[in-house]
């Protein structure tokens, strides 16, 4: 009886001292960020776009990724003028340890012009292909959080 709580004990201290550390997911193979924008003069969008940056942490080339995102409103509440998740697939190749910025038009998706400067939260990519054929997938984006 003694021996079994002493291994129980032993157990629970090892998870303390770890913690979840010892059950993370593997580090994320890039870095992303995003801002909303609705600049008058731009070649790119007539009503808004997105200025995305993108960074390939990984040793392997990147050749397709596929982001994610969710646009709000000032108060926190989905945006009402277009739909409230939009994904994006890119296509291209970026180098280990390379940056790649890019603007993406929403255009297509406003149903209305929106009033003021919506909000990008919980930005992911879900999906990244390389060169070599290997895929990488996280379609919830649980890594982008670690």
């Amino acid at each position: 009886m003694k021996t079994k709580f002493l291994k129980i004990l032993c157990c629970f201290i090892v998870l303390a001292f770890f913690g979840c550390s010892a059950f993370s997911l593997e580090r994320s193979p890039y870095t992303i960020n995003a801002d909303f924008v609705m600049d008058e003069e731009s070649s790119v969008y007539k009503i808004c776009g997105v200025e995305l940056s993108f960074s390939n942490l990984a040793t392997e080339t990147v050749k397709e990724f596929e982001v994610v995102f969710f646009l709000f409103d000032s108060d926190g509440e989905p945006a009402y003028e277009c739909p409230n998740r939009l994904a994006f697939s890119i296509e291209r190749e970026i180098g280990p340890d390379e940056d790649f910025s890019v603007c993406l038009s929403l255009d297509s998706y406003m149903t209305f012009v929106p009033q003021s400067l919506l909000e990008i939260d919980y930005l992911y990519v879900s999906r990244i292909t390389y060169t070599d054929g290997s895929i990488w997938v996280d379609p919830y984006g649980f890594s982008a959080f670690m």
